[in-house]
């Protein structure tokens, strides 16, 4: 199955690990390359990257360019913060519906854990309730990528969400942090309506 954006995020964060890249040359490599692979796969597309609550994103405003796919977030990445305010739990109950997406259940989850500082809008994404609860193998190492993250405030993260058709229901998920031996980052399924990724 193809996704996009499939990138290369060894060639990205080359020289990461010596501390010869920072984490704001590193910000700069990715955007890139998410953009590149995006727009050499999603011919019409509207790429806005904005800075949001201490983090910056890369969001698909599909609708502007008159492109067939949904407007939807592609990646977000930052340096991993306190939470500034308790979680809005009605807001979150309002956005984005999960019921009737998927073969299994949804949740809605944030691309920058609310641990982590994250909040809502572009951050929020039709997640697998397995993966977001840490209720599966898979899920569990999830959520423990999330807490290192949201444990070393200031530690650069990345979250990237990989799609397989135009929805904004992602197939995949690559989640990531800058550690002093390199980047790490791994891939996790949020879809099971389609084949492997």
């Amino acid at each position: 199955m193809r996704l996009v954006p499939d990138v290369d995020y060894g060639a990205a964060a080359d020289n990461a690990a010596d501390g010869g890249v920072s984490a704001e040359e590193l910000s700069q490599r990715l955007a890139r390359a998410w953009s590149a692979a995006y727009r050499s796969q999603i011919r019409r597309c509207s790429l806005l990257e904005f800075e949001s609550d201490g983090a910056t994103f890369l969001f698909d405003l599909a609708s502007e360019a008159g492109a067939p796919q949904a407007d939807r977030t592609v990646a977000a990445w930052g340096r991993s913060r306190r939470a500034p305010r308790p979680r809005d739990e009605a807001y979150q109950r309002g956005y984005p519906s999960p019921r009737g997406r998927a073969v299994r259940p949804l949740d809605k989850g944030h691309m920058v854990a609310h641990a982590a500082g994250g909040t809502f809008g572009p951050n929020m994404f039709p997640q697998d309730r397995e993966l977001n609860r840490g209720w599966s193998a898979e899920g569990r190492r999830y959520r423990a990528l999330e807490r290192e993250i949201a444990n070393t405030p200031g530690t650069f993260f990345l979250c990237c969400l990989l799609y397989a058709d135009g929805s904004d229901f992602p197939a995949a998920i690559d989640l990531g942090i800058l550690r002093p031996d390199g980047l790490h980052v791994e891939r996790f399924r949020n879809r099971f309506d389609l084949g492997e990724s």
